[in-house]
């Protein structure tokens, strides 16, 4: 998957705060917040049980496509392993509460660990066990419910990552994978799939071969 670049990817944008609703005038309590370095991803429904390795900030050498715009220079990125999924080794500004995993969908011709992600539906569940980065405590079975899926291009994708979040506030995981590379290749997704259930981010048409497609998953913690 293409990770996504670090450089200005804290844009704001409105986000909308979903209702809560009391039962009995009991009162909710809501989930500590926790600054997690993910260690290991279970997402029940698609009996995905995978480590979580650590990926890296570096300067983004990538080469755009003939006629497709450069990034702009000094941009910085994260790197992806072939197989298996990943999150960024050290805390990045911006993205308190939010655990950040990404991977490739498919690699060699393989299914990658998020391959299944356009099958999840909100209300499935998504547990990370992993470390508190300000503490050192292990955290075990961190439990988050998911809440929206979106359809992006790298721009967007930026920008929702990196999107003031209220209804995340008490803790985030964000899942990315690739959709459709750049070029005019074939969907690496089932696109009638992605397209009926994930909500389109995209500005301008989805065929523009200078877009490199990407899969959100967002599930707040519960």
């Amino acid at each position: 998957t293409c990770a996504l670049p670090i450089s200005g990817t804290a844009s704001a944008s409105a986000t909308r705060t979903p209702t809560q609703t009391a039962t009995r005038a009991t009162p909710t309590a809501s989930p500590t917040p926790v600054e997690v370095r993910a260690q290991r991803l279970r997402i029940p429904a698609l009996g995905v049980d995978a480590p979580v390795q650590g990926s890296q900030v570096i300067p983004d050498t990538s080469t755009p496509r003939p006629g497709c715009p450069a990034p702009p220079p000094g941009q910085t990125t994260l790197t992806v392993p072939n197989v298996g999924v990943a999150t960024p080794d050290e805390p990045i500004e911006g993205f308190e509460h939010k655990i950040w995993i990404f991977g490739h969908s498919r690699w060699a011709g393989q299914p990658g660990v998020l391959f299944g992600l356009p099958n999840l539906n909100p209300g499935d569940e998504v547990f990370v066990d992993g470390t508190d980065r300000r503490t050192s405590t292990e955290v075990t079975r961190r439990r988050f419910v998911v809440d929206g899926l979106y359809l992006t291009d790298i721009d967007s994708g930026g920008k929702l990552v990196g999107a003031d979040d209220p209804a995340g506030a008490a803790g985030r995981v964000i899942l990315q994978t690739s959709v459709r590379e750049d070029g005019p290749g074939p969907w690496i997704l089932n696109q009638q799939q992605v397209l009926a259930k994930s909500k389109n981010l995209v500005q301008g048409s989805l065929d523009d071969p200078c877009k490199y497609l990407l899969l959100f998953v967002f599930a707040r913690a519960s």
